[in-house]
């Protein structure tokens, strides 16, 4: 009898040791079923922005009035500053009428001539004759 009774405490020990690891291993897969739940839900949620903001931009690109915007900003930004073609256009109009100072002063004689004149092509067509 005492030889059963050590088996039957022997033999529930080894029942307690693997019911006790059965429950560790239920808790371990409840808690990865949740997790894995979870990681779903926060994939659908991604998946869901990522639908909408591709439907947004699809949206805000096809829209006449934003077509609109950003043609009238590149060519505000894309464009010539008028002031400036302004100014260079003023300056090649002084360079060609002949108003330069250094036009101005060969002219006058001091220094050498920076174009041509018509009393130096007279000049020079009586110097060759």
């Amino acid at each position: 009898m005492e030889n059963e009774r050590e088996i039957r405490r022997a033999t529930l020990d080894r029942l307690d040791r693997q019911v006790l690891r059965l429950r560790g291993s239920i808790d371990a897969g409840h808690r990865r079923i949740i997790d894995l739940k979870q990681g779903a839900i926060q994939a659908r949620a991604v998946r869901r922005e990522q639908d909408i903001q591709l439907r947004l931009n699809a949206t805000a690109r096809q829209t006449p009035a934003v077509q609109e915007a950003e043609e009238l900003i590149d060519r505000d930004l894309g464009g010539d500053d008028p002031l400036e073609q302004a100014q260079i256009l003023q300056e090649i109009d002084r360079d060609l009428g002949g108003d330069s100072i250094a036009d101005r002063l060969a002219d006058q004689g001091y220094g050498p001539a920076t174009r041509a004149t018509a009393a130096s092509v007279l000049a020079r067509l009586k110097s060759v004759n």
